[in-house]
Order: C-alpha cells, then structure tokens, then sequence
C-alpha cells in the first residue's frame, strides 16, 4: 500500500479541496488521515484511490459526489490537463487527472492549475 501523496497529488488536491464549506473542511481532515491505497497509470492520466479510516468522520448524510472544477496546463503537454476528486459514501474516494487526447508525460513540467469558474468556485455540493 502507498501512503503519501507525490507533489502532483498534493499540489491538485489541495486546490480541489481549498474553500470556506463545511463539507470541504471535513474532506481536508480526511486527507490528513487518508491513506493512498494505489496508483494506476492509465498512459492518458491517472487514478489514485484512497482508504480513509472508518474512525474518520464522514461528510454527513454520507454523499456521493464529485469535484472537477480544476484544470491545467504544464510546459510538456499540448491539450491541457483535467482533475477529478470523486467522494464515495462521504469518504474521499479517488483522484483523476487525464490529459485531453495524448500521452500523460513522465512528469509534468511548469504546473499552472485553475479553476474552470475563474478565481470565485461556484461549488454545488
């Protein structure tokens, strides 16, 4: 079992999670407590799936959704880079980043991400 985030990881989903929402605070504790259960490299992207400690509160109500509102670019890929967080049963799930119709590169250079709104999220969760 892996157990940390790489900076890449890190770096998005720490953008993903950012926000005054209470349902976002509860999934930055989780991450604080999550475990990294693996990795998958699919050649377009990634997954990296998540285990959570049932002692760990859960978002109430237990939802499932997704956040995907952050994307990217970076030096070594043409077409932009996507993310998205998936939130399982209220738990921190997995993690999807993808490129849009070519290679995922060995590492990815000059990270700028944004989110797709603009500067102000306008989340629905």
């Amino acid at each position: 079992m892996h157990s940390s985030l790489n900076s890449l990881e890190n770096t998005v989903l720490e953008m993903l999670l950012a926000g005054d929402n209470d349902r976002l605070t509860l999934l930055r504790e989780q991450l604080k407590r999550a475990q990294v259960s693996s990795r998958k490299m699919t050649g377009v992207g990634f997954y990296t799936e998540f285990a959570v400690p049932p002692a760990i509160p859960r978002v109430p109500g237990r939802p499932t959704f997704r956040l995907g509102d952050v994307s990217g670019t970076a030096a070594n890929v043409r077409n932009g880079l996507g993310f998205v967080l998936f939130v399982s049963d209220g738990a921190l799930s997995m993690l999807e980043g993808y490129t849009y119709d070519e290679l995922w590169p060995d590492e990815v250079r000059d990270l700028i991400l944004e989110y797709s709104g603009g500067p102000n999220r306008n989340l629905q969760i």
